[in-house]
């Protein structure tokens, strides 16, 4: 997921510009490497596919209940009852209140039913669990403004159910804490399930309904859709809103596979981060007897056999078409979306062989987009099987589709191999920023790679002057003890200090063509499991032992101080220099801001053929040109008739531009910045922009007022932090 800025509270200006570390010299080198077939050997076959076939809501015979099937490199595989692996250490994660360290949750199977009109979900999910420990009293899971109506013991699952059916539990609520929520504590006493030693394994059912302020759910109006017919649901757990979705352990490190049974209002569809089923069970939802909709329904079944943290649960409901891309590939979107995004995304496929040419074979089966309305917050999420893309990537030209080569590159890097907890986020995120480089170096050649990685440290360094060089947050594994919500240190600094990282180790054991190998290696020996970055280290450090060079890192310095990496990397900077050049035209032809028709022959063929990568190098550097003497408005107007911004569907340059033109206090472009907040909801864009026009003389109460007008059509999430940002406090 794609993630690019901090609270209000965290941000301050550095003493001295980061800027000034960026470096702009010549490494001849290829940093790409054309890999052989995969070295990864995985022996799941494909799960189940085929189109949804929406079904009329049956009567209430009992539903079979499958357990998840689950399967292990080297040929060694294990069956749908038996518990799932963790094949590396559990590490505390400070962001959780659950126990799965000493109890945990190996596969959910939910029955939900969307009602769309009280914007709640009511739900039941059976739970089954393994014990990791000898003798543990309670099963603590995380939640958060949920209603938990009962709990119920199935059995434990290594003897037959009793008759009579389950059996109550007792619980209770913890005291609540403003960011992790409530746990919930389900007791096992010892005459209900035995005694449990390490390996036991059990089976318990927690029903629940949500709230209409559910963080993880965002609940549209019909007028906030593009077709303006039916209400729509979407969610976003990333990082610990799964516990306001339904009760779990929300934890990286509790990975689990999961089923669900979905009933939506009819004509609608749903859609889950889960390979459908060609069919829906005939026993529909059973433990939701008491709801009965007094409308038309459809039944939706899914299955995810592969282990995913809580984190990629995802959801969507709405009225929704698709259209194929490719083989393992399919666009979905509301009608009037369709073919624009068929269009826009027509090389996923080329980036999904690109990614296993690099990374490995591709274990979740299918790989559908679905183009979600404009409230959503990020420019990509990547829920397995279905990632969520914005509608800012619609420029009509592909030339946005980068995103789709980073939630792509996901399927290896976060949702394969993961994060242990938050506090290694940039295993995460910094893993994908260098696998996204590698598949666009493959599809475009190694002069691409490294425009992108001099692009990245360029937003690093500005990302660090922006947060101070002192900010704890800076640090590539920061400290989020004592309740941090997550949320609120999300930055790029994972993305890029975690690329900035990775490509410094890459040269320092010998390039390209000796590190890809490792990169595929560390996948292998990763997949399925999650990590920390001792683990990392140790395992880079056995992989290159017989290296000197790989000893002489620094690794306590690269994890844990803050502000800019104690190396400089150089990059192949050829394909940004004419933009570069360019800027440093517009810059000097007005260095004291007074007002100028533009540098001297300037016209619109200085960006003829050019990338939109390329134009908003350009925009980008002239913004860090003038960021002690904003330029003129005379300039920025010229800019951009000159160059046609106005005229772009293109969102990055136009995003770009406007935060070039708003200090500048062009009214024209305070008035465009305005209308794109009120046209959508993605927080890469959203936040800087309110940031710019508050800080502006003329656009301040521009700022308050759109938000004002506008704010509750965000998502909850990007409404916290924008209100943050402008130092508004919410109700």
């Amino acid at each position: 997921m794609r993630i690019t800025q901090v609270p209000f509270a965290l941000t301050r200006r550095a003493c001295s510009s980061a800027l000034a570390q960026v470096p702009f010299s010549i490494r001849a080198r290829n940093a790409v490497l054309l890999l052989p077939d995969s070295q990864i050997t995985f022996l799941a076959s494909l799960p189940r596919s085929g189109a949804l076939r929406p079904q009329a809501r049956p009567a209430h015979p009992t539903r079979h209940q499958a357990e998840p099937s689950f399967f292990l490199t080297r040929a060694t595989t294990t069956t749908r009852s038996s518990p799932v692996p963790l094949l590396s250490s559990m590490a505390p994660d400070h962001s959780s209140l659950s126990n799965f360290t000493e109890i945990r949750v190996t596969h959910s199977d939910f029955e939900l039913d969307v009602n769309l009109g009280k914007k709640i979900i009511e739900g039941y999910v059976q739970l089954d669990a393994i014990a990791e420990v000898d003798s543990p009293s309670h099963l603590l899971l995380d939640t958060r403004d949920l209603t938990i109506h009962r709990v119920e013991l199935h059995s434990p699952l290594q003897s037959p159910q009793e008759q009579g059916g389950p059996i109550p539990l007792k619980f209770q609520m913890d005291e609540p804490h403003k960011v992790l929520g409530s746990a919930l504590r389900l007791e096992l006493p010892a005459n209900l399930v035995g005694p449990l030693t390490r390996g036991s394994r059990l089976s318990l059912g927690v029903r629940f309904t949500t709230s209409p302020s559910s963080s993880a759910v965002q609940f549209l109006d019909p007028a906030q859709t593009a077709g303006g017919r039916q209400p729509y649901l979407f969610t976003q757990c990333q990082a610990i809103h799964a516990r306001s979705l339904v009760p779990c352990q929300d934890s990286p490190g509790a990975k689990m596979s999961y089923s669900a049974v979905v009933r939506v209002p009819q004509p609608l569809t749903a859609l889950m981060s889960a390979v459908p089923d060609e069919q829906p069970p005939a026993g529909g939802l059973p433990h939701l007897a008491d709801v009965e909709p007094n409308y038309p329904t459809n039944l939706f079944s899914f299955y995810q056999k592969v282990p995913i943290a809580p984190y990629l649960l995802a959801l969507a409901v709405g009225e929704l078409s698709s259209a194929t891309l490719g083989p393992r590939t399919r666009v979905w979107s509301e009608p009037s979306m369709v073919e624009a995004g068929a269009y826009e995304f027509a090389d996923t496929n080329r980036f999904l062989e690109a990614g296993e040419a690099i990374a490995g074979e591709y274990v979740w089966g299918r790989y559908d987009l679905l183009l979600l309305p404009p409230s959503f917050p990020y420019g990509g999420m990547e829920n397995p099987c279905l990632t969520f893309v914005t509608p800012t990537l619609l420029a009509g030209d592909r030339s946005l589709t980068n995103v789709v080569a980073h939630e792509i590159a996901h399927s290896w890097t976060g949702n394969l191999v993961t994060n242990a907890t938050w506090e290694h986020f940039w295993l995460n995120e910094g893993f994908t920023m260098f696998l996204e480089r590698k598949i666009l170096g493959r599809l475009h050649g190694p002069a691409a790679f490294q425009f992108h990685a001099s692009q990245g440290a360029a937003k690093l360094a500005a990302e660090v002057e922006r947060l101070g060089a002192d900010n704890p947050y800076t640090r590539l594994v920061p400290d989020l003890s004592g309740g941090v919500d997550p949320d609120d240190v999300f930055s790029s600094i994972p993305y890029e200090k975690g690329f900035y990282f990775l490509y410094y180790l890459q040269e320092l054991v010998g390039g390209a063509d000796v590190f890809d190998p490792f990169l595929a290696a560390y996948i292998a020996a990763h997949q399925h499991t999650t990590l920390t970055s001792a683990e990392f280290r140790k395992f880079f450090e056995d992989y290159f032992k017989e290296v000197p060079a790989a000893q002489t890192v620094d690794w306590d310095t690269w994890f844990f101080s803050p502000g800019m990496p104690p190396v400089t990397n150089t990059y192949d900077t050829s394909l940004a220099q004419q933009a570069y050049d360019l800027a440093m035209k517009w810059h000097t032809c007005d260095v004291m801001g007074i007002g100028s028709d533009g540098p001297a022959g300037a016209s619109p063929a200085d960006v003829a053929g050019w990338s939109s990568e390329q134009m908003v190098a350009f925009l980008d550097k002239l913004r860090q040109f003038r960021a002690l003497q904003p330029m003129h408005k005379t300039m920025t107007k010229r800019l951009a008739e000159l160059y046609g911004i106005y005229d772009s569907n293109n969102s990055e340059i136009r995003y770009s531009f406007f935060k070039l033109a708003i200090p500048a206090e062009d009214d024209q472009a305070l008035s465009a910045a305005a209308s794109m907040l009120r046209s959508q909801g993605r927080m890469k864009f959203l936040r800087p922009l309110y940031r710019a026009l508050h800080r502006s003389k003329a656009g301040r109460q521009l700022a308050e007022n759109t938000f004002a007008d506008v704010g509750m059509s965000y998502h909850p999430i990007a409404r916290k932090m924008v209100a943050a940002d402008l130092g508004i406090k919410e109700q």
